[in-house]
């Protein structure tokens, strides 16, 4: 099995995310938490941003973290130094390298990106640094263009080549093509994807990335990012533990919900409701067809193991969509006993209160117990 590194951008990418601002405090816990979980690369912020980026990036390498810290950085010499005189593992590297970004952000020709690139390589290398570069939105970049750069920074010592998707443009054929030939071309040298999420593919474009022969895929907690953000960490975390587990064996995958619950706390956000794992909802069945096979066995309807994120499944009976199997089992759960024609009774009783609005785990127990209650005043009667 091939190795992969998880490079995990919140306190980067993330901190680009309309909502978001972290104190000092939060970047800190927000490092541990990414830590515990297992992630290979945790990436910061230039320290050029801000004097309190710099003080944070300090602070965050003092932790003595097992993750490697990375920061993010342009290709300028002033940049690079700032961030040489910081104690961070690695520097990432970035130039825009479409006619977009070359025309409309920082002007240079394709020779001068190589110029000014190649000599800060060199340098960084020098200080026994690991270095990555990155040819900011590459998947509207001239392949012609990208391999003159990629040749001359592979050259020049660079550990690690980016490939990020940087507004959302590609599929997954179009990254499998374009990273299958510079896994090809390089085959000493790293690859890494950054997808953003702009049409919706940021998690199928990381995977399919993998897949062609990348070796480091970013994320952020919850997707969070510039516009609508880059591939989730839990997103990327539920397609490799369906279908390459053995990568995920290093890492501890029950401090997942806490951290992305602590994160959207931070930011005074809930999780997305369809966020894989995390979201309230993931492990609920309702409808009775569901549920009533979930009580059988729960990989009837459950690709992923909620015990293994530290998570429990829920089988919600309170709607007008519930089955009398899963009514049936609540009532034993309830310590009832119930006949088979006791349990439709009940479930049809519980459907047509379900009709007026949906109940709550507490509610479906008390009008079960109250339902019964007045099933035996009735025989009584009798």
């Amino acid at each position: 099995m091939r190795s992969l590194a998880i490079l995990d951008s919140t306190l980067r990418e993330g901190e680009q995310f309309i909502k978001t601002f972290f104190t000092l405090e939060q970047r800190v816990q927000i490092a541990r938490w990414l830590d515990r979980l297992g992630v290979t690369f945790i990436e910061l912020p230039s320290p050029i941003a801000s004097p309190e980026t710099r003080d944070s990036i300090q602070a965050i390498c003092a932790l003595g973290l097992q993750s490697h810290i990375v920061t993010h950085v342009r290709c300028v010499e002033a940049d690079v130094l700032a961030a040489l005189e910081t104690n961070v593992y690695g520097l990432n590297l970035f130039f825009g390298t479409s006619t977009e970004l070359r025309s409309n952000s920082h002007g240079r020709r394709i020779e001068q990106i190589v110029q000014q690139a190649v000599p800060l390589i060199q340098l960084i290398r020098t200080t026994g640094r690991y270095v990555r570069f990155s040819a900011e939105d590459a998947f509207r970049s001239d392949l012609v263009d990208l391999l003159t750069i990629f040749d001359a920074v592979v050259e020049a010592g660079v550990q690690r080549i980016g490939l990020p998707d940087t507004v959302g443009i590609a599929t997954p054929r179009q990254v499998e093509q374009l990273v299958s030939l510079v896994a090809s071309r390089y085959p000493g040298v790293g690859i890494e994807f950054h997808g953003h999420n702009d049409t919706g593919c940021a998690i199928a474009n990381a995977i399919a990335a993998f897949e062609a022969g990348a070796d480091c895929l970013d994320v952020t907690v919850m997707g969070i990012g510039e516009r609508n953000g880059i591939a989730s960490l839990s997103g990327i975390i539920s397609q490799l533990y369906i279908h390459y587990p053995a990568l995920l064996a290093r890492y501890d995958l029950t401090q997942l919900m806490e951290l992305e619950q602590y994160v959207a706390e931070c930011l005074n956000i809930n999780i997305p409701y369809n966020m894989p794992i995390t979201a309230p909802s993931a492990f609920t069945h309702r409808a009775g067809v569901h549920t009533k096979a979930v009580l059988h066995n729960p990989n009837a309807y459950e690709i992923l193991n909620p015990t293994d994120f530290g998570l429990a499944r829920h089988v919600d009976i309170g709607s007008r969509f519930t089955g009398r199997y899963a009514v049936g089992h609540r009532a034993v759960f309830l310590g009832l006993q119930l006949t088979s024609d006791e349990v439709v009774h009940l479930t049809q009783a519980l459907k047509e209160r379900a009709e007026h609005g949906s109940l709550s785990d507490e509610e479906v127990n008390t009008f079960i117990l109250a339902w019964y209650e007045q099933k035996g005043s009735l025989i009584w009667e009798r």
